[in-house]
């Protein structure tokens, strides 16, 4: 096993097991893909630490817990279409990929865009793309999909983003009111026109700044 086999593995069993991932699959997932293969230089040494990875430019993976989490709420299946918002370098769409139909990963950043699009192809994975966008548009061109995930922290959810879910669709994130204020992972699902959220656990995600509401002027 080499060392980042065994750092993967750490990861699964110390990070993942231990907190309440229990999807077969989704476990199989992680144990399968090698994160460090998505990363450049240095950032390949910390791909299995157990906190959000920050990139360049303000961007960042999510920690290897919340990640998980968030996706088994969503339930997936083999016949889902999956929206990803903020794929950065492609790590969570390879992941998401092998447990659902189809992906559409969506990253702001032209250059990670790129880099991650390379890494799913050089992944030999086949039903995921990466798309260069604004995360707060989400990709409406596939629409509607059974599930998304913002991968960060937001203030509040787009009602264009939610209504790219078709009916039963679910909807993952965390919401915060700041960098400061605490967070918490929440699920929408869908239902005719309205939708539904319950919270899910407690996370200190950093913010994706474009889902950041204006505020009202004050004296």
């Amino acid at each position: 096993m080499s060392v980042y086999e065994d750092r993967r593995h750490l990861m699964v069993e110390s990070q993942l097991r231990t907190n309440k991932v229990t999807n077969v699959e989704l476990l199989k997932a992680f144990e399968t893909t090698a994160k460090e293969n998505f990363l450049d230089g240095e950032y390949a040494a910390l791909a299995y630490i157990d906190e959000d990875l920050m990139l360049q430019d303000g961007r960042f993976i999510l920690e290897p817990m919340v990640f998980a989490r968030l996706v088994q709420a969503l339930n997936l299946t083999k016949s889902d279409s999956v929206l990803d918002v903020g794929a950065s370098c492609g790590y969570s769409t390879a992941i998401l990929a092998q447990v659902a139909q189809s992906v559409v990963g969506i990253e702001s950043n032209t250059d990670l865009s790129i880099k991650g699009q390379d890494n799913i192809v050089a992944a030999g994975i086949d039903n995921a793309v990466i798309l260069q966008g604004q995360h707060k548009d989400g990709f409406s061109n596939e629409a509607p999909y059974n599930a998304i995930i913002i991968e960060g922290s937001v203030e509040s959810v787009p009602p264009a983003l939610l209504n790219q879910l078709a009916d039963d669709g679910r909807l993952v994130t965390v919401l915060r009111d700041g960098p400061s204020s605490p967070g918490k992972a929440i699920k929408y699902v869908r239902a005719g026109d309205g939708f539904a959220h319950s919270i899910l656990f407690d996370a200190q995600t950093p913010m994706l700044t474009e889902f950041t509401q204006e505020k009202a002027f004050s004296f």
